[in-house]
């Protein structure tokens, strides 16, 4: 799925004229939905204030969260919840201990009761449904970097920013991420010109941390090497709709 596939986007939205208004804050955002159809799942990278969380809403209905954002962010959570229509969350996944990423699994766990998924082991795959599989390539303080595929769709989860880690990950054959989430928000000049020729990605994420800034050392290296990059706090709300052959990216 090399070069972003043309998928027929046939969605409703209320207001999506937001790339010319990007906001970090669900504020001024209406409803949106994502009229998914058999087999079509979103990615939902959420633009909070600090910290990371990613939703995956599946045409079936089954929705996963991925970390929840810092302590503080629980009304934007909700407020972006309330836009994409969120009622339930079936699972909750972890990938890390840090502040910006478990701020509000006591709030998601006392609202939705989720099944919480904490503990991984490398290599071995976990699917929280059928042909969506998460995989763990590298494992260290209590980080998780991870494969995250969706039939032909592959998001390369970066949660190391070193030399030795990518050193390792260029071992194994990763020539078919389409997304590359960056580590750390982007504040470390990683990853390396060798390692992005390795994965070789169209896109990549970067969330926002609060008092943190992207390296411009490595926005310069995305640039040229010709990804499209995202930040999720330039951009606003970053989405990814895709079937098990194709995928679009769209930001409000």
């Amino acid at each position: 799925m090399k070069g972003v596939g043309v998928l027929q986007w046939v969605l409703l939205f209320l207001i999506c004229n937001s790339l010319m208004h990007p906001s970090t804050s669900a504020g001024h955002i209406q409803k949106i939905d994502m009229m998914l159809e058999e087999e079509e799942m979103a990615i939902i990278f959420l633009p909070l204030s600090d910290g990371e969380a990613t939703l995956f809403k599946h045409a079936s209905g089954k929705t996963v969260l991925l970390n929840t954002g810092a302590p503080h962010t629980e009304r934007e959570l909700k407020r972006w919840f309330e836009h994409f229509h969120i009622t339930e969350i079936d699972e909750l996944l972890l990938t890390s201990d840090d502040r910006e990423y478990i701020g509000n699994v006591k709030w998601i766990e006392q609202t939705y009761g989720p099944k919480v998924v904490s503990e991984w082991k490398e290599q071995k795959v976990y699917e929280p449904f059928p042909h969506f599989r998460m995989q763990p390539l590298y494992i260290d303080n209590g980080d998780v970097t991870m494969s995250i595929q969706y039939g032909r769709l592959r998001l390369l989860y970066m949660a190391h920013a070193s030399d030795d880690v990518e050193q390792k990950l260029m071992t194994m054959p990763l020539s078919d991420v389409n997304i590359l989430k960056i580590a750390h928000f982007g504040v470390n000049d990683y990853p390396r010109t060798s390692f992005l020729k390795h994965v070789d990605p169209q896109v990549a994420i970067i969330f926002k941390k609060h008092g943190s800034w992207t390296n411009e050392r490595l926005l310069e290296r995305l640039y040229a090497a010709w990804i499209d990059c995202y930040e999720t706090n330039r951009f606003g709300v970053i989405v990814v709709k895709c079937n098990l052959e194709e995928y679009d990216v769209m930001t409000f």
